[in-house]
């Protein structure tokens, strides 16, 4: 009974088999109606699929409609296929620069940050680029790095215009995104998404003015050849699909150009559309020089044995990924652990969980 407006309670046992019977009724209903349902969803999905991978263009229904009346034309096609992967990857060979075994180099290029370093090499920065510049900002005493707490850095600016002046433009533009390029200029990473966003876009800022600064001083230039592989490609990728859509006829008649799109994927890869000038080879030597000795490439450091030289060289080991054989290195060939830049407030330089490279880790 109802009592007050209260639930309904069942008041015997045959009131509650027969309500279990109606709920079991309409369960029943509920799955025979999602049942119906789904019928008729793949029947809708399978009426307008079926017309696109089969042709709508054509009343070639099943096989045919693939291959055509001829066997024949099937294996045209299948042979140019072939050939259009092969010419696919040659193209995507050509798109990588042959560069040699840059000579050993025990320092940085003169007058190159961090970033542009990177860039001289790969042609493109990596995520480890912020932090490489504020390690590298922090050793020319332009910076303060300050660890707050487990995971919450400080950066602030403490450098004066004179210093300023003798830092890379691309580690200024960084510095200037996060505001700490004026003494006092404060920025706090945490690892959070606002710190990692805001690094991020400093690092596009950063990526921009390689960018600039290599076009600027001829070091490097667009590959024409890259980029009619590029515009081949994407031509090719709407003839495939025009071809699969039977617009041209039979749907097979696509699928030499997904081989060629296939094949040439890698003029898509980073850093082929530039190649470097004459200048810039010579640039190049000296900055994959020292990369190659930083990372363990080399079995002699040369003048990197000295402390403050070995020091210098740490944010350029972050930016390539190798800090951690770049103390190695150390260790092996002259018998002394890795030393402790006074500069960096933590025992925790090289560990990715904890260190700076963590907190100010870019987000998308």
């Amino acid at each position: 009974m109802y009592d007050n407006g209260d639930e309904y309670q069942p008041d015997s046992g045959e009131e509650i088999r027969s309500v279990a019977r109606g709920r079991a009724s309409d369960a029943a209903r509920m799955r025979v109606a999602v049942a119906v349902a789904v019928l008729l969803g793949v029947s809708a999905c399978t009426g307008l699929l079926f017309p696109l991978v089969w042709g709508p263009t054509s009343n070639a229904r099943g096989l045919a409609a693939i291959v055509g009346d001829s066997f024949g034309l099937a294996a045209v096609v299948v042979g140019l296929s072939v050939v259009a992967w092969g010419a696919g990857r040659l193209w995507s060979r050509s798109a990588r620069e042959k560069l040699p075994e840059p000579p050993v180099r025990y320092g940085p290029v003169s007058g190159l940050g961090p970033a542009q370093t990177e860039f001289v090499v790969r042609k493109w920065i990596g995520d480890g680029a912020p932090t490489a510049t504020l390690l590298h900002l922090a050793e020319q005493s332009v910076v303060r790095l300050t660890l707050v707490d487990d995971g919450l850095w400080q950066i602030e600016g403490i450098g004066t215009p004179q210093r300023w002046r003798r830092i890379d433009p691309i580690s200024r533009v960084f510095a200037e995104h996060l505001g700490i390029r004026s003494p006092g200029g404060v920025f706090v990473a945490d690892g959070s998404p606002t710190s990692g966003y805001a690094v991020r876009e400093g690092m596009r800022a950063m990526s921009d003015a390689c960018r600039s600064w290599a076009a600027r001083d001829d070091l490097l230039v667009p590959s024409v050849r890259t980029w009619i592989g590029r515009a081949t490609a994407c031509l090719c990728t709407v003839l495939a699909a025009l071809g699969f859509l039977g617009v041209l006829g039979p749907t097979i008649l696509g699928a030499p150009f997904v081989a060629f799109v296939i094949g040439a994927l890698g003029v898509f890869a980073a850093g082929t559309g530039l190649r470097h000038t004459p200048t810039g080879r010579h640039v190049w030597a000296g900055a994959a020089g020292f990369e190659r000795v930083l990372s363990g490439r080399s079995t002699t450091i040369g003048s990197a044995a000295v402390r403050e030289c070995f020091l210098a060289a740490v944010p350029y080991a972050f930016t390539f990924g190798v800090a951690d054989r770049w103390s190695a290195q150390y260790r092996r060939v002259t018998g002394r652990a890795a030393p402790h830049p006074d500069w960096y407030p933590s025992t925790t330089l090289y560990d990715d969980e904890t260190g700076l490279q963590w907190a100010a880790k870019p987000h998308n």
